[in-house]
């Protein structure tokens, strides 16, 4: 069996069909989002999809969908900036964003170091401290 026509790439096939995302838009939608989500200390939250002048971020939890809501507007002026063409923004929860952002948050914070026991002659000496100066404001509220 003779072919007469060569396969073509996917990639080409992609770019006429219209089917593949512009990654470098969500890349830039997503820079943009989390640097305003930062300002708010908002963390965990991604630009999914951008779809028929449509925006969907994705969220970690509920608590941050409620939040969202009430800056929706302002998120909407903030992209709109990159794109004019938006009419919605969409939020969704997205619990698997959660495991993500515990993560991030679990690396940044140090274990607390418990101090050993004081010794015997220092903590004699914050009792004395202690009560001079116990025995100073009593005088000095007597006057």
């Amino acid at each position: 069996m003779n072919r007469t026509r060569q396969p073509k790439a996917i990639s080409l096939l992609l770019q006429k069909s219209n089917l593949k995302p512009d990654t470098s838009l969500i890349t830039k939608l997503n820079s943009l989002l989390q640097s305003y989500l930062k300002q708010h200390n908002i963390e965990g939250c991604r630009v999914a999809y951008l779809q028929n002048a449509s925006l969907l971020i994705e969220i970690p939890t509920a608590t941050w969908l409620i939040r969202l809501q009430f800056m929706r507007s302002e998120l909407l002026s903030v992209m709109r900036q990159e794109i004019p063409g938006l009419l919605e923004i969409k939020i969704k929860v997205n619990p698997n964003l959660t495991t993500s952002v515990t993560n991030n948050t679990k690396k940044r914070h140090r274990p607390i170091k418990r101090a050993s026991k004081m010794p015997h002659d220092v903590a004699l000496s914050f009792i004395a401290m202690a009560d001079n100066a116990n025995l100073s404001y009593r005088l000095h509220c007597a006057h």
